[in-house]
C-alpha cells in the first residue's frame, strides 16, 4: 500500500494576503463607481449634462388633475427628462408673474384673463393643452327659472376672473348687459355670502360655494360648460414657458405626452386607484377626491384639436376667439391698454405637442 500524499501546511505569506485584500477593495470601489456613472448618464439622457429643472404649478383641493397624477406617479414622471418640482397654484396672475421671472416653466389649470393678460403684456407663454371648463354655475332662487327674470337685479361674481368674463358674456348673449348689475367680489365665498345676505339676487360660483347655496334652496340657472358651448368659453389650460419651448422642445413634448397619459389614467377604468394615490399630493382625504374629480368638467382628449385648433397660428380656433373676447373684456376693465389681435394670440397657442402625443409620437 502506498503512503498517503503529504499535505502542505504552509500558509500564504502575510504580504500576499494584504495585496489580495487591497485589490479586492479596489475592484469593489470600481464596481460602485461604474454603477454611479451609468446611473448618472442614464438620468441625463446619455448627454453627460445635468437634467434641466422643470417647475410645474397646479391647483390643490378635492379635484385632482393630470399634474397631480403626474406628481404622485413616479414611473410616469420619470418619462420626462428633467428634474421635476411641483408647487401649489393659488392664483393665475401670480403664477404668470413667476413664469415671467423664470422660476416656473408650466402652469396647469390657468384661466382666460391671466393668459390673455400675459399675452397682452408680452409674457412668453404658450398654451399646449385645453384642460377643463370652469366648474361654476349661476345660482338663483327657486322663483327664478329664466334669464329675463334677472333684469333689474344684481349678480355677484369673482372680480376680473374667468368667471367674470363668462358671466358677462352670457348676459350679453341674453341681451341683459345693460339690465343686470354685475358686482365683483374678492372671493367666491364673499359672492356666496352676499347672495345669502340678500345684497345680490344671484351668484356665479364654483363647486364648494355652489353646494352651499343649493343647500339653502338655490338652483343653477346655467353653468360654465353650457356657457362655453354658447361661444364664451372660460377654458382652463396648461401653459408652458415659450422660452423652454424654444430652448428644449423635446422636454416639452415629453411633458405633454405625460400629461396626455395622466389624463387617460385620470379618466380610465382604473381612475379610482390613481385618484386615491394623488390625494396625498392634493392635500385631501382619498375618500373625497374620487367623486369630486369624476364630476369635474374636464375637456376630453378627443376635443383637444377642436378647442386649440388643428395647427399653430389657427386664428379661427375657439380658444383664440375666446381670448380675443377676453382681451376686449380686460380693456373694458382697464387692465389692458389694447386687446391683442387674433394673430398675436394664435402665436401663443400651439396644438402640435398634443397632436403628436395623441398620435403616440412621444
Amino acid at each position: 500500500m502506498s503512503a498517503p500524499p503529504e499535505v502542505s501546511t504552509r500558509r500564504v505569506p502575510l504580504y500576499k494576503r494584504r495585496r489580495r485584500r487591497a485589490w479586492a477593495a479596489v475592484a469593489a470601489v470600481a464596481v460602485v463607481l461604474i454603477a454611479v456613472i451609468t446611473w448618472a448618464v442614464t438620468r441625463s439622457g446619455g448627454s453627460g449634462s445635468p437634467l434641466p429643472g422643470f417647475t410645474i404649478a397646479y391647483g390643490q383641493g378635492t379635484v385632482a388633475n393630470s399634474d397631480s397624477i403626474l406628481d404622485s406617479d413616479k414611473a410616469l414622471a420619470g418619462t420626462i427628462p428633467a428634474t421635476l418640482h411641483f408647487i401649489p397654484f393659488d392664483a393665475g396672475v401670480t403664477a404668470i408673474a413667476e413664469m415671467r421671472s423664470g422660476s416656473l416653466q408650466a402652469i396647469s389649470g390657468v384661466g382666460n384673463p391671466p393668459v390673455v393678460g400675459a399675452i397682452g403684456t408680452g409674457t412668453a407663454v404658450t398654451v399646449v393643452i385645453a384642460q377643463s371648463f370652469d366648474a361654476d354655475a349661476l345660482i338663483v332662487p327657486a322663483s327664478v327659472t329664466a334669464a329675463a327674470q334677472l333684469a333689474g337685479k344684481k349678480v355677484g361674481v369673482l372680480v376680473g376672473s374667468s368667471e367674470d368674463y363668462e358671466l358677462r358674456g352670457w348676459l350679453g348673449i341674453e341681451g341683459l348687459t345693460s339690465k343686470v348689475t354685475v358686482v365683483g367680489f374678492a372671493s367666491e365665498q364673499a359672492a356666496a355670502a352676499a347672495y345669502l345676505g340678500g345684497s345680490v339676487a344671484a351668484a356665479y360660483v364654483q363647486a364648494g360655494p355652489e353646494a352651499q347655496l343649493e343647500a339653502k334652496g338655490g338652483h343653477p340657472l346655467i353653468d360654465a360648460e353650457q356657457i362655453a358651448k354658447l361661444g364664451i368659453p372660460g377654458l382652463n389650460v396648461v401653459a408652458v414657458s415659450s422660452k423652454l419651448i424654444q430652448s428644449d422642445p423635446s422636454v416639452v413634448q415629453k411633458y405633454v405626452c405625460a400629461e396626455v397619459q395622466a389624463t387617460r389614467l385620470l379618466t380610465g377604468p382604473q381612475s379610482a386607484r390613481y385618484l386615491t394615490q394623488s390625494a396625498k399630493v392634493q392635500g385631501v382625504p382619498g375618500s373625497s377626491i374620487v367623486a369630486a374629480t369624476r364630476a369635474y368638467p374636464f375637456i376630453p382628449l378627443s376635443q383637444q384639436l377642436f378647442w386649440l385648433g388643428s395647427s399653430t397660428g389657427d386664428t379661427a380656433s375657439p380658444i383664440v376667439k375666446a381670448y380675443v373676447q377676453t382681451g376686449q373684456f380686460l380693456v373694458g376693465q382697464g387692465r389692458l391698454t389694447s386687446a391683442p389681435s387674433a394673430s398675436a394670440i394664435a402665436a401663443h397657442v400651439d396644438p402640435d405637442f398634443v397632436k403628436k402625443a395623441l398620435a403616440g409620437d412621444c
